[in-house]
């Protein structure tokens, strides 16, 4: 079984955050995990990530995210913990919005997805069970 996985402190911003899914990717795929389901990992969970960016923190200072991933006994978890407050995202006015479905992607991809929100910051954590497929 691989080590855990562990980036804490990192920039909530685009380019750091595309670091962490890269990452992460290659961490899921050396602890041999499947090409679609290592997919829907990573998808669900810098979905996690990009939500931060857009809800936890003001535009002002992007603040921190730490990620955690770890297997535990054929279940993969990965635990995304924000330290800041929720902010409701500017409204899109675009004819078709393609946002709002952050937390619907979270929940279709992962086998499971807690979100816990509370004064110092968000915690998501998704569960896979390896071993259903």
């Amino acid at each position: 079984m691989p080590e855990p996985f562990r980036r804490h402190g990192v920039p909530a911003t685009p380019g750091a955050l595309r670091r962490v899914r890269h990452d992460l990717m290659a961490w899921v795929l050396a602890a041999g995990v499947d090409d679609d389901r290592a997919g829907d990992i990573v998808l669900a969970s810098y979905e996690a990530l990009a939500n931060v960016a857009d809800h936890a923190y003001d535009d002002a200072e992007p603040g921190v995210v730490d990620v955690d991933a770890a297997l535990h006994l054929g279940r993969l978890e990965v635990v995304i913990t924000d330290h800041g407050q929720w902010r409701t995202p500017v409204p899109d006015t675009r004819p078709v919005s393609l946002r709002g479905r952050g937390l619907l992607l979270l929940r279709a991809s992962a086998d499971q997805a807690d979100i816990t929100s509370g004064d110092t910051g968000t915690v998501v954590t998704l569960t896979w069970d390896l071993d259903a497929r």
